[in-house]
């Protein structure tokens, strides 16, 4: 049975974990991430950095390798399904370090995150068993065992592992309540290429809202949330059809949102 000894622990390698491992590093810190999976999840297909988010990736100097991938988009159009009205707003020049609003890889972003970090930082396949600490004293150190035996003895640990935490668990904090929504996100692949401009595409409705925006120039982001049951989905796929702006490109959607009907 090994038993580590560190300063700093973390528990969970998302994009919370790691972006705090590298904050600490830039400090002067080494942290332990501790991570389940057996390497970096892609869950999530695609995230949305407002200006604000990317000054954070600034601060973490990790910015400039993603910026010569990742375009701003330069156009929003957002669709009332009540009405087929469209309304057009440019977001070009909305920040002022010029860094815009930039739709970007989930895993892409996590693999940018692991590289700044030693080697040994993050140890993957690390499942926690159980948490528990040897007196009630707040300097007592913390005690994580993990399901193959290692006991990991931290001054400072770090709870990033999601919605279902076991850290949260540990501290008695309450369990996350249903929001009576359900949601479905994914990437849609087009190897010859999609032909679409690099702008946002959304449709709402009361309870619902949709859409898509292309990453590159032949993957395409899009979502779908709605405040109803996964057999709901059928209905607003069906909304999204008959707007009167329904388009060729729309298209794209619409498919989406039938593969995962045919999949739930």
């Amino acid at each position: 049975m090994e038993t580590v000894e560190k300063d700093v622990v973390i528990i969970g390698a998302g994009i919370a974990g790691l972006a705090t491992a590298l904050a600490l590093k830039r400090l002067g810190i080494k942290p332990l991430v501790l991570e389940k999976s057996d390497g970096l999840r892609g869950t999530g297909a695609a995230i949305n950095f407002a200006p604000n988010a990317w000054l954070a990736l600034d601060a973490l100097g990790v910015s400039h390798k993603l910026a010569s991938i990742y375009d701003p988009v330069k156009r929003l159009f957002v669709t009332n399904l009540r009405t087929g009205a469209t309304q057009e707003t440019s977001l070009a020049g909305k920040s002022e370090n010029g860094s815009g609003i930039r739709y970007i890889h989930r895993k892409k972003l996590l693999e940018t995150l692991a590289d700044e970090l030693p080697n040994d930082t993050i140890h993957f396949s690390s499942k926690i068993a159980a948490i528990n600490s040897e007196t009630h004293d707040a300097l007592s150190p913390v005690i994580i065992h993990l399901a193959d035996g290692t006991i990991v003895k931290a001054k400072v640990l770090i709870g990033c592992d999601g919605i279902h935490s076991t850290v949260a668990r540990w501290l008695g904090l309450s369990e996350p309540l249903n929001a009576g929504r359900s949601a479905g996100l994914g990437l849609a692949v087009f190897p010859e290429g999609h032909g679409l401009n690099k702008e946002v595409r959304l449709f709402v409705d009361a309870g619902m809202r949709a859409g898509y925006v292309p990453l590159n120039d032949k993957e395409i982001y899009w979502f779908l949330v709605c405040n109803c049951s996964a057999e709901g989905w059928h209905f607003v796929t069906e909304k999204i059809i008959k707007t009167p702006s329904f388009s060729k490109s729309t298209k794209i959607l619409v498919e989406c949102v039938h593969y995962i009907c045919r999949v739930i």
